[in-house]
Formats: structure tokens, sequence, C-alpha cells
């Protein structure tokens, strides 16, 4: 399974709105310059958080970006599948036996399960060790 950077860039944003909730608003380029990104692309990308509801917009000199929810309401999985077209771990095809497609189905349960029970919070809340513990492919 692979996120596209729409996806990454995403969840960037949400977790640069979740690290200053109830302290300030953010504006797009602050956070495409912190992250080394595309304001244009990350503006389109936050339009579809806003469409969604998960960020709101305030005009003016102290406006911004913020959450519309606390960060530990807001699941992972509802940004992604906001932004990614499709969340697969395995595309099967009609060679695939049954058994394989109970290995695929397992993995795409486990997935969900991961992204439906993560929190932007539960994110924030790991240390840089323990993240820089984990290996990002298998």
């Amino acid at each position: 399974m692979k996120i596209s950077t729409r996806g990454r860039y995403g969840l960037y944003f949400m977790l640069a709105l979740a690290e200053d909730y109830e302290v300030k608003k953010r504006s797009v380029k602050s956070v495409a310059e912190e992250r080394g990104i595309s304001d244009l692309y990350l503006e389109q990308i936050v339009a579809s958080l806003k469409k969604e509801n998960l960020v709101k917009s305030t005009r003016g000199a102290y406006g911004g970006y913020e959450l519309n929810f606390p960060p530990d309401e807001i699941m992972v999985g509802r940004i992604f599948r906001t932004l990614e077209e499709n969340i697969v771990a395995v595309e099967t095809d009609e060679k695939d036996t049954e058994t394989e497609r109970y290995l695929w189905r397992r993995i795409r349960d486990a997935l969900r399960d991961v992204l439906d029970h993560t929190t932007l919070a539960d994110l924030l809340s790991h240390s840089e060790d323990e993240i820089d513990d984990y290996m990002f492919y298998i």
C-alpha cells in the first residue's frame, strides 16, 4: 500500500493544526514553507479538508486555518479517505484463491483498524525516538 503525496501532505497540514490547536491559526503558506512543499498544491488539498468539514478558516489579520474538532476526535482514516482516491493494500483478481483472498481481507482489515483507531492526538503523543525505531517499508 502506498499513500500518495496528497494524503501525506494533508496529514502534515492536519498535524500542524493539531499541534497549535486552541493556540493559533495557521496559514497554508506557513505549513508549506515548514515542510518544503508547494503552497498551491497544499491549498487544493486544504480545500478538500474544508469541504469535508475537518478544518475551518477565518479571514483577516488573525485569520488562518484551524481544526474543526479536537485532535483526539479526528481519525487518520477520515483524513486519508477524504484525500485518497482509494486505499488498497492489495487488489484482488480472478486468479486469487480463496486462501489468498482471506489473507488480503485480513491485511485490509488490519490497515482499516489502524487508520480508524489512530487520532491526530495519538500521533502527536509519540516521541521522535519511538518514531525513528520504525521501518516504513517491509
